[in-house]
């Protein structure tokens, strides 16, 4: 039986760079305008979703976090990178990869959602795009 649902995507972005030692293509440093796309969806045909100022503010927190920084894997040795010059994501040890950066961002939502009390929102899906062919996609429902 069909459901309807009631969407509401929010697009940031930012700039940052990471290396993935595993690649022959990508294993130096290098850096991606990184497009960003949070989707909140709840149940049936509402008039508001949320409240999206509250959300997007809470957002551009996070992002004004990662911009201008290098993407470093909690699990990743660096050197010659200063504390302030990069954040830290749970990632394997051969650096950050854009699946790790879509779930420490749905990691972060959910806990924004937590935190304004936002209850009703079953589905929450966020998408993080490197470049314009490729994409990776966390979602949470």
């Amino acid at each position: 039986m069909p459901t309807e649902e009631t969407c509401l995507s929010l697009r940031l972005g930012f700039s940052g760079a990471h290396r993935v030692r595993f690649s022959e293509v990508y294993g130096s440093v290098h850096g991606h305008n990184y497009d960003i796309t949070v989707r909140f969806c709840v149940s049936g045909r509402r008039d508001l979703v949320i409240d999206i100022d509250r959300v997007r503010h809470e957002m551009e927190r996070l992002i004004d976090t990662l911009d201008g920084k290098y993407l470093k894997s909690s699990k990743e040795y660096v050197r010659d990178v200063g504390p302030n010059e990069y954040v830290e994501i749970p990632c394997i040890p051969e650096g950050v990869t854009g699946e790790c950066v879509a779930w420490y961002i749905l990691d972060y939502v959910r806990n924004v959602l937590s935190r304004l009390g936002v209850d009703g929102v079953f589905n929450v899906q966020v998408i993080v795009c490197d470049s314009p062919i490729n994409c990776f996609e966390a979602r949470f429902s």
